[in-house]
């Protein structure tokens, strides 16, 4: 134990802890167009401005999707074609992560947002600091997840709410979203 310093256990400690930052994204009405249960890739339109989001990437930011989809439960969308949507962000758009929760409201599923479920687990598989994070999204359950964690919760008026009031920013679409985070600087 002599032969151990300080300064290699303060380095071993500090690879330990999470230590990097996320954005955290909505899906439906954020990423892409809400089609209420989108079901079918005749009505599935991404946002033009999601080839912002590699400005985020640029500056270290890993880009992860969380997502509820109770139409999984309800029947009315399967849950390999929420997986095959989810993967056009990781394989197309660079993002790191989707998660997605495919639990009805009357489930109480703990990753259902605004739980915090998905995010927990973004932490600990990619050693997240959620406090230097933020949750994009367009709705209170989106902002309320951020606010569970410590993030930063930045409401995007592209889907179905205009204003919030758990939002620390709001944005008209993502160009703005990724200009509002980048203006908070190493955060």
């Amino acid at each position: 134990m002599y032969t151990v310093t300080a300064e290699e256990v303060f380095f071993k400690i500090k690879e330990m802890l999470p230590h990097k930052r996320a954005v955290f994204f909505d899906r439906d009405g954020t990423l892409c167009r809400d089609a209420h249960f989108l079901n079918d890739w005749k009505d599935f339109e991404i946002f033009p401005g999601i080839v912002s989001l590699g400005e985020l990437k640029d500056r270290g930011f890993l880009l992860i999707g969380i997502t509820n989809q109770s139409g999984i439960s309800r029947g009315l969308v399967k849950e390999s074609f929420a997986r095959d949507v989810n993967a056009v962000f990781t394989g197309t758009y660079g993002f790191d992560d989707f998660y997605y929760c495919p639990h009805s409201p009357d489930d109480y599923c703990p990753c259902r947002k605004p739980s915090p479920g998905m995010l927990v687990k973004a932490r600990l598989r990619h050693k997240i600091n959620l406090s230097r994070s933020f949750v994009v999204g367009d709705k209170d359950a989106d902002m309320l997840v951020a606010k569970a964690v410590g993030a930063r919760g930045i409401l995007v008026t592209t889907g179905k709410q205009q204003t919030s009031p758990y939002a620390d920013a709001i944005a008209g679409n993502l160009e703005e979203a990724v200009k509002v985070i980048l203006s908070y600087g190493a955060a």
